[in-house]
């Protein structure tokens, strides 16, 4: 298996590397992963680290990819709630976490006590170090044998792996299981999501969306490969949740990603979304997860804006728990103000039956409309519909 993979990652490399004009940027996954190889549990062991355990959580490390023909173990946390287990066992999520980022263990807590096991992996091929993260005193990781990995075969290898892992464990539900990413780990998920359909959903946060150059071909830069061009072949209900002012992502170039997604459920666009680990603590990203697993209500979703006569207006498909706000965001800055420093306001939009409209701004560049059920420090418990474009961004 793992003689294909590498050969398959070289494929895929020089594809993206020398990417012929007017190529589709879609790839296909299982020309570069063996989904039935990696669907079987890997074995594991505990960890061992005296500076790597938590609390109330098992630390391991299970058996990952080889690199380079070598053994490369991936480091993990595993955690369950203190309630009861169902009938069944516990659902579960996989977390995966973004750039520069390890397998938090106050996360894994966090996680645990909304009801859910944990598998949280840290996939640069290191391990974290007790308290190091809350302290920020002391290097938050350590490299394990073999130094850095950050290798998109695998790195997805392993999250898959490390999901067959989770669906093996004896309180844990395997029916039940879903994926959250963020940052890089949502790109990450925008191509697992595209290979293992015994996922439930996929908690995509701030990114996994589509980077094109000026062409519309696939970025030369063989790293922001790790993006939505596996996201057309999502074979599980996918949910995003983003910002208008991220500095990782562009709205042209998330709609391309929201635009191909066949399972996408509802999305989240909140102004001023703040983008880091934080994002794990998301309101919306539990509701949405307990969604999947359980089949609890799901945030709000809307249908796409049309504009007649000065005024926009979006069907409302599902009221989630109940709509208590609907309110409509733009921005009037333009190409020459980069994303991340638009500045963004809000108005209340009006409702008719399961229908919102408003009266668009005067120089409005791009706008969409959200509707709350909920209430949260973050403002990020809504469904958002598409995007009014009046101009295009630059991708990053």
């Amino acid at each position: 298996m793992f003689k294909f993979l590498n050969l398959c990652v070289l494929l895929l490399c020089a594809a993206v590397l020398n990417a012929a004009p007017g190529k589709s940027y879609r790839e296909n996954p299982e020309k570069y992963w063996d989904f039935n190889q990696l669907s079987k549990a890997p074995a594991y062991r505990a960890a061992g680290f005296e500076e790597s355990k938590a609390d109330g959580l098992q630390d391991i490390l299970f058996d990952g990819v080889p690199v380079k023909g070598k053994k490369a173990p991936v480091f993990a946390y595993i955690g369950y709630p203190e309630t009861p287990m169902p009938a069944g066992g516990y659902p579960a999520v996989l977390l995966v976490h973004g750039g520069g980022g390890t397998a938090f263990p106050e996360y894994v807590r966090l996680w645990k006590k909304a009801g859910f096991a944990v598998l949280s992996i840290d996939w640069y091929n290191s391990r974290p170090v007790k308290n190091a993260y809350e302290r920020r005193k002391v290097k938050n990781k350590i490299p394990l044998e073999g130094g850095t990995r950050n290798n998109i075969r695998e790195n997805v290898a392993n999250m898959i792996l490390a999901h067959s892992l989770l669906r093996s464990l004896p309180k844990v539900n395997k029916d039940k299981t879903v994926f959250v990413g963020l940052s890089w780990g949502s790109w990450y998920g925008a191509t697992v999501a595209a290979l293992d359909p015994r996922f439930k959903g996929a908690v995509e946060i701030y990114c996994g969306d589509v980077k094109l150059n000026k062409k519309g071909q696939q970025l030369k830069n063989a790293r922001f490969w790790v993006n939505g061009y596996f996201v057309h072949a999502a074979k599980v209900p996918m949910y995003w949740v983003c910002s208008t002012n991220d500095a990782n992502i562009t709205f042209d170039s998330l709609t391309r990603s929201l635009n191909d997604c066949p399972k996408l459920v509802t999305k989240s666009l909140v102004i001023r979304l703040p983008h880091s680990h934080v994002g794990f603590k998301f309101p919306a990203c539990f509701r949405m997860a307990k969604h999947f697993a359980l089949g609890e209500p799901s945030l709000p979703v809307l249908g796409k804006i049309s504009v007649k006569d000065g005024v926009a207006s979006a069907d409302i498909l599902n009221e989630g728990k109940g709509i208590t706000e609907t309110i409509f965001c733009y921005t009037t800055d333009k190409e020459n103000v980069k994303f991340r420093y638009r500045k963004w306001q809000s108005i209340p939009a009006k409702r008719t039956g399961n229908k919102l409209s408003v009266k668009l701004p005067e120089g409005i560049f791009q706008g969409f409309f959200s509707a709350y059920d909920e209430k949260s420090p973050y403002r990020d418990c809504c469904g958002s519909s598409d995007i009014l474009f009046f101009g295009h961004d630059k991708d990053k």
